[in-house]
């Protein structure tokens, strides 16, 4: 248990220091963000005593990554830089390409975790791109993704490959299918 404690104090730190100046700097808040969600999955695995591994750490960050920049975008697309000082020194193509490397990256990694450490959950790689794709199209197309989950929870193609991907994991780490 002082693991946890132990993460939970650095998530905290990582906190405060956010609030009172990283927030400020960009680049470094976008990741400060997308780090504090791996430190919440982190915490997670030490309490419940299993092994976080390097694969979802990574995927996990590029994932946050991507959400942290398509809400960056369109905080710029919405209002210009007057909700945050941090975004007079973004551009929107700037953010795009962000979360295009993010995306990229979180798709890869999930991929190669799948294919090296559980290749059964292959069929589920082509729903994580499905989902990619459909949130970028609710970002471009309908003016979403400023809240993933009022992304999420609007457009039902969204909710349908989130279940449709727990379905496919369930079924394929049960061994119903072999």
């Amino acid at each position: 248990m002082p693991q946890v404690i132990l993460v939970i104090v650095g998530y905290s730190a990582l906190n405060l220091a956010y609030t009172f100046f990283l927030k400020h700097e960009p680049v470094i808040d976008i990741f400060t963000i997308a780090i504090g969600f791996v430190l919440r999955v982190i915490a997670g695995a030490v309490a419940l005593n299993l092994n976080a591994s390097s694969w979802m750490c990574v995927t996990t960050l590029c994932l946050a990554l991507y959400l942290a920049a398509v809400k960056r975008r369109q905080e710029l697309a919405q209002n210009g830089s007057d909700g945050r000082k941090v975004l007079e020194r973004y551009s929107v193509g700037l953010v795009d390409r962000y979360a295009e490397m993010s995306a990229t990256g979180a798709l890869l990694f999930y991929s190669m975790f799948v294919m090296s450490a559980r290749p059964e959950l292959v069929i589920t790689i082509p729903l994580v791109l499905y989902g990619l794709f459909r949130y970028w199209y609710v970002v471009e197309a309908l003016d979403g993704g400023e809240s993933p989950t009022d992304a999420l929870l609007a457009d039902w193609q969204l909710m349908a490959v989130v279940a449709f991907w727990i379905a496919a994991c369930v079924w394929a780490l049960s061994g119903l299918h072999l």
